[in-house]
């Protein structure tokens, strides 16, 4: 008898990435952006205000010294002005010249629309940047088109701005701190990126998950992360361990608890939102998968010759994904078996039926 092995596909893959939108509310309309735009979702900050800023434009966003006009998309949409909060979004997107970041209430969710459901708006509207709709089980998704809406933004720079924006954002003593706080974290160049001219071959992140002490081979790192800077969306009908996605610089990765995956019990916490902000993740950089593995702290960067590293063929090492140790002052490293952990099969799915 032939046996066939099932054709499994990675966790979470996005079969369809060109078509997959990312929705977004102004009041209780719904709105969707082409993913493959958008480069990062980020809490609102204080922004930088020039002395004279054209039509829609709410001030300047210092992104890793790449500075950007933030648009006040309610007022493109001729929408009710209101102030804005803690709460509202900033969406980062790549147009066809240029980035652009717009002001949201609140990011909901992702979907993948079918081109051949997409239908198209009747006659002028709004300059023609939703030019197309979608039907979401009982809502109606306005697709923007964001190469329009760059050129609406282009026209508009020799239009007078009318609208105090400073007015519009909250100026009690705890908003302001909390938002200068933002304003600084998303101006700087990750601290923890990792640069293949920097970090050499005997290089390893150092990182805890509760009393245990993990290090991973940097050259399989991409980049290193504070959860608190990037939400996570949930995705139904997955396990335990997955969190759910992130947006990366316009990149997609599955964030992963490696506590859950692992076996260990995690503590207990108000929400799973709080505990979520409160970690770090390791963006792999591997062909199979697109993995943010969700740790609880990122200690270090250090330097482990080979001759301090001792491999181990240990079940019970095996099953906590450890293949080897390193014993340097008097502290012991488990070095993560990554090989094992990419080719786990509970972050594949079977997709042979």
């Amino acid at each position: 008898m032939d046996y066939v092995t099932p054709f499994k596909a990675p966790l979470l893959t996005i079969n369809d990435p060109e078509n997959l939108h990312l929705c977004f509310l102004l009041d209780e309309n719904v709105y969707a952006l082409n993913a493959q735009n958008i480069l990062e979702v980020t809490a609102l900050p204080m922004l930088n205000e020039p002395q004279r800023l054209p039509e829609y434009i709410v001030g300047i966003l210092n992104y890793n010294d790449l500075f950007i006009k933030v648009i006040d998309i309610r007022k493109i949409f001729a929408l009710p002005q209101k102030k804005y909060g803690l709460n509202n979004k900033i969406i980062i997107l790549k147009g066809d010249e240029s980035l652009i970041a717009i002001i949201v209430d609140e990011v909901t969710d992702f979907f993948t629309a079918q081109p051949s459901k997409i239908q198209r708006v009747m006659g002028e509207n709004f300059n023609n940047i939703t030019r197309t709709f979608y039907k979401l089980e009982d809502k109606v998704v306005n697709i923007i088109d964001i190469y329009t809406l760059e050129k609406v933004i282009k026209k508009a720079q020799f239009k007078e701005n009318t609208t105090h924006y400073t007015n519009l954002f909250p100026d009690d003593e705890e908003s302001v701190f909390v938002l200068n706080k933002r304003k600084n974290e998303i101006a700087q160049i990750p601290a923890m990126n990792l640069d293949a001219n920097i970090y050499g071959k005997d290089q390893y992140v150092v990182f805890t998950l509760d009393t245990h002490t993990y290090c991973i081979y940097s050259l399989y790192v991409k980049e290193l992360i504070n959860m608190k800077n990037y939400p996570v969306t949930k995705i139904p009908y997955t396990p335990d361990f997955v969190k759910g996605i992130i947006n990366l610089k316009g990149n997609f990765y599955s964030v992963v608890d490696l506590k859950k995956l692992i076996g260990f019990d995690s503590p207990k916490t108000d929400t799973e939102q709080q505990a979520l902000s409160e970690g770090k993740a390791i963006v792999l950089d591997s062909p199979e998968l697109k993995l943010a593995l969700y740790v609880d702290e990122i200690n270090n960067i250090i330097n482990i010759s080979k001759e301090y590293i001792e491999p181990k063929n240990d079940m019970s090492l095996d099953n906590l994904f450890i293949n080897a140790e390193a014993y340097i002052d008097n502290t012991v490293y488990n070095i993560l078996n990554l090989d094992k952990l990419i080719n786990d099969e509970r972050l594949y799915i079977d997709i042979s039926n």
